[in-house]
């Protein structure tokens, strides 16, 4: 897990979840250029997902919030796996709130997988968090989000930014998600960029101003 303190007296987090094959150094990129939302005062935390045998890989080991099991659209999602990272996010989250960082003071998000975990744990998460954010991720077992949201985050937003050319997600998945938001009244805040799979200078800016707006009135 890496860490990074942008004052010497934080007062607001945000909680960054890494993709596939890589670690919570991968999100480096993006804590350290949001220059806007530093002046804040924040407590940026990158934990490291789970070693697992990934499926599509053919069994091999990486660092991943869940088990690609292959086309969701033709096989199960990982529900095990997804439900065992949401429960690890809880954790930090709460270990966040016990540093003293109310929860409506507290960004989460993620790349491609940890946006995807970012999304599922925070609409369950029973505390009220500032925002989500979904990096180039979608809604999994979007079936079970009706009878396991929680009420505490009916209405916190959501910022999803998707790459038009990601081969890896192809925003369509993405969009189907956007919509299951919205259709059960989720505030979604959506921006589609010419990219693939990645995260790019401009898109750190939308990030960056984002976070900024959700977290500046909670410290009022």
């Amino acid at each position: 897990m890496i860490e990074l303190y942008t004052r010497a007296r934080p007062v607001a987090s945000t909680v960054w979840l890494h993709g596939l094959g890589v670690n919570g150094g991968d999100m480096d990129a993006i804590v350290t250029n949001m220059r806007r939302s530093r002046e804040i005062g924040l407590h940026h935390v990158a934990p490291n997902a789970p070693l697992r045998s990934i499926t599509v890989n053919g069994g091999r080991r990486a660092r991943a919030w869940f088990d690609v099991l292959g086309d969701p659209a033709s096989v199960p999602e990982d529900r095990g796996g997804i439900e065992d990272s949401a429960s690890r996010i809880r954790d930090i989250l709460d270990a966040e709130r016990a540093q003293g960082f109310a929860s409506n003071r507290i960004i989460l998000g993620g790349f491609s997988q940890g946006g995807s975990i970012a999304l599922h744990a925070g609409l369950r998460y029973p505390h009220r968090l500032a925002g989500i954010v979904v990096l180039s991720g979608e809604l999994v077992l979007p079936d079970l989000l009706a009878r396991e949201q929680h009420g505490a985050n009916l209405e916190t937003p959501v910022l999803m930014i998707h790459g038009t050319d990601d081969e890896a997600i192809p925003v369509e998945s993405a969009r189907r998600g956007r919509d299951r938001l919205m259709d059960l009244g989720y505030p979604v805040h959506w921006h589609e960029l010419p990219m693939g799979h990645e995260v790019t200078v401009d898109e750190i800016a939308i990030i960056d101003d984002w976070v900024h707006d959700r977290l500046k009135p909670a410290l009022s």
